[in-house]
């Protein structure tokens, strides 16, 4: 066990620096989760980022779809080509920020049908559920291992 002064000096080492670059290689190494969890909350729960919707389909659209489709039902996000396939995560100036290189990715934020152009990211909620389960674990575990508890 250490003492009190060989315990400063292991707190030493947690340097905002170094946290936030072990931070960061954490979140790109569960980068497919949290794109997921944003795929299923479009696809699952047709919800943007502050959990409002994104957008009803048309009686146009039950026409086309033959019905698959119904008027008025929220729009699931899956027939949005390669939108989702091409998601990425980056970090821009300590921010992570969610985008699509795919061309439909600027459809959407031009058309008028969907009534949220916020749809890749995450809610509070599954914000806080990702913290909860993933984020705050991993840095409990690395200050346990910075301090040798």
């Amino acid at each position: 066990m250490a003492n009190f002064q060989q315990q400063i000096e292991k707190a030493k080492q947690l340097k905002p620096e170094k946290i936030s670059k072990e931070l960061f290689k954490f979140i790109r190494s569960i980068e497919k989760q949290i794109l997921d969890k944003n795929k299923e909350q479009i696809f699952e729960n047709s919800q943007d980022i502050h959990g409002q919707a994104i957008g009803f389909y048309s009686y146009a659209t039950e026409q086309i779809t033959k019905g698959r489709k119904k008027k008025g039902d929220p729009f699931d996000g899956k027939d949005t080509g390669d939108l989702f396939k091409q998601m990425y995560i980056q970090e821009v100036s300590g921010v992570i920020r969610f985008g699509s290189k795919s061309p439909h990715y600027a459809e959407i934020l031009k058309s008028k049908s969907w009534l949220s152009k916020d749809i890749l990211g995450l809610t509070d909620e599954n914000l806080n559920q990702l913290i909860e389960t993933e984020l705050k674990p991993f840095i409990i575990a690395y200050y346990r291992k910075i301090l040798e508890l």
